[in-house]
């Protein structure tokens, strides 16, 4: 069924004229046109969830930090909005689909069960193009499609099903808004629940985890022709070639990635808070400074690191202030592959424990570390 539904969306997509495009834009998710066409390799990404930690939200391949990041988000779905999207905690979903597709009260009712949007129904309604000159029913076809498009590339559902609050997603994107940073918030769940194997499914936006490597000067268009080198099917064989990689061969910064500041941290916390769908979440470039062409520094010892937590009407705008407030970083003048004798020891400690969740209101503790 997934199969068919996928084949559906593609051919889809793949009769839009120039024209329809050229006004599909004004959603911000262009990007995906091409993007979508590069077909997923499951078992590579499922031997990669293998290496994730979900309490310090990073990859560790041969004893190096890795984690995807809002910016590399952000480049591969060649994004420059700036006002992120917050999830609408009260919201009528029904009267809102009904509004955006042109549908009654009751058809869109129908489409909505659980809580889960039936996507097929939206593609059999929608697909055909119909009368190109009917601007109304061209509107409401492009918001459909907007919705297909979340649910099928950036917010996959681990249970599935699609959910209802897309429609928020697409409203909040036909307003100007980005859904980067909740697409990196709901992924970095994503892998959470697919490491503790509460899903069976890897969630969210697993197409941006696998492009999400050092190619050398990035475009949606120039990913999608680049030869691929490998394609091993079997996920043992990719769990043993990772387990197997050495230190220099781990990418700590793709190449480009040439920004005037990268996110780094929230002032006085640990780490990130990321907006998601129904959840916050956090994410802690301190672990991954290498990334952002820095030297790697030694976090304080005993540091806590903040779980999940549902996202509070009453909190959202304190909480998308933190993020507009958050530090930025600079660019590294210099990039360096060495890491101290310091940093392989804590990462040698990391390796061997693993700190634990701590209640929201956790932060880090106050102890320091050696300076380096």
């Amino acid at each position: 069924m997934e199969e068919f539904l996928a084949q559906n969306l593609t051919a889809w997509i793949a009769s839009l004229d120039g024209s329809e495009k050229v006004n599909f834009r004004g959603f911000g998710i262009n990007a995906l046109f091409t993007l979508g066409r590069t077909p997923l390799h499951l078992p590579f990404l499922h031997a990669a969830a293998r290496f994730w930690n979900p309490v310090t939200h990073v990859f560790s391949f041969a004893g190096q930090e890795i984690c995807p990041t809002f910016e590399d988000f952000r480049a591969l779905m060649e994004s420059e909005r700036d006002e992120e999207l917050l999830p609408q905690l009260n919201f009528g979903h029904a009267q809102s689909l009904g509004r955006m597709c042109g549908l009654s009260m009751r058809d869109a009712r129908s489409l909505i069960y659980d809580g889960m949007l039936d996507i097929s129904s939206l593609i059999d309604r929608f697909s055909d193009a119909g009368d190109r000159n009917h601007h109304h029913w061209q509107g409401f076809r492009r918001h459909a499609l907007c919705l297909c498009i979340l649910s099928h590339f950036l917010f996959v559902s681990g249970s599935g099903g699609s959910s209802v609050r897309l429609t928020e997603v697409a409203q909040g994107l036909k307003e100007g808004k980005s859904c980067i940073a909740m697409t990196l918030a709901e992924t970095l769940m994503g892998l959470d629940a697919f490491y503790r194997h509460e899903t069976t499914r890897l969630a969210r936006s697993p197409l941006l985890l696998q492009v999400v490597d050092s190619c050398p000067a990035y475009s949606a268009r120039g990913y999608f022709f680049r030869p691929r080198l490998v394609n091993a099917l079997d996920e043992g064989w990719w769990s043993a070639w990772m387990c197997h990689l050495s230190a220099d061969r781990i990418a700590w910064r793709c190449p480009w990635l040439s920004l005037p500041a990268m996110s780094y941290n929230i002032p006085r916390q640990t780490g990130i808070q990321l907006i998601g769908l129904t959840h916050c979440v956090f994410y802690f470039p301190f672990r991954i400074r290498r990334q952002f062409g820095h030297d790697q520094t030694c976090p304080p010892e005993g540091i806590e690191y903040p779980a999940a937590f549902p996202a509070r009407g009453a909190q959202l705008a304190r909480q998308a202030t933190a993020w507009r407030m958050r530090e930025l970083l600079a660019p590294a003048p210099t990039f360096s592959c060495t890491l101290s004798d310091e940093c392989l020891d804590w990462l040698n400690e990391e390796a061997q424990t693993r700190p634990s969740l701590v209640p929201e209101a956790s932060t880090s503790s106050g102890r320091g570390r050696r300076s380096t």
